[in-house]
């Protein structure tokens, strides 16, 4: 995996004190021995220091879906590093995420366009809907939400991006039944259950 340098990604993710507590949250036990079982074989089939940081983190993120302070400090362990050197990093990528992230996982932006045409009120409607914070996760694992600071689609504020797709020109009414849409499609695409033979 090939990490962009930083001129590409200078723009780090937002990391207030509340969405990294929960991050720290996690005590090793929590996390899957699977999970450490794999970062071990990797690290021990891709030898080195330091320079292996940015991949591995990749490949935590991949397995775990968000890299919490106790696989923070697992990396940092293995490769001579302070978990603060992991995190700086961490918090440097905007592509990292320390909780998990729901399967459509909502970005609202709040740059000048959006702020200015009431991002907020998009973000009290998700928080309402869903019944989660910024920062947080659905119980069901398939909305999360975040706040950025602007996802260069000023032409169509307020504006919030659901994965890689942007929904612009937004008003509350507008993102519940998104909301909605996006709950359908995540039935549609459930796989059908697998019904057991009947004996009679």
């Amino acid at each position: 995996m090939i990490a962009p340098s930083p001129a590409e990604s200078s723009e780090s993710h937002d990391t207030d004190a509340g969405f990294y507590g929960s991050a720290q949250a996690l005590s090793p036990g929590e996390v899957d021995a699977a999970v450490l079982a794999q970062l071990d074989r990797y690290l021990a089939d891709h030898p080195g220091g330091p320079e292996r940081l940015i991949p591995v983190l990749h490949l935590v993120q991949e397995a775990f879906g968000c890299v919490p302070f106790a696989l923070q400090e697992r990396v940092a362990e293995r490769l001579g590093l302070s978990p603060i050197e992991v995190f700086s990093v961490l918090s440097f990528y905007h592509f990292f995420t320390l909780t998990p992230r729901g399967r459509f996982p909502l970005k609202v932006c709040m740059g000048t366009a959006c702020f200015v045409r009431h991002a907020a009120g998009l973000i009290e409607t998700l928080e309402s809907s869903l019944a989660i914070k910024l920062g947080e996760c659905t119980e069901d694992r398939l909305f999360s939400l975040e706040r950025v600071r602007c996802v260069g689609a000023c032409g169509l504020a307020p504006a919030v991006m659901v994965g890689q797709d942007v929904h612009g020109n937004l008003d509350p009414q507008q993102v519940r039944r998104l909301i909605t849409k996006l709950r359908a499609q995540a039935r549609r695409e459930r796989p059908a259950a697998v019904r057991e033979p009947s004996n009679a």
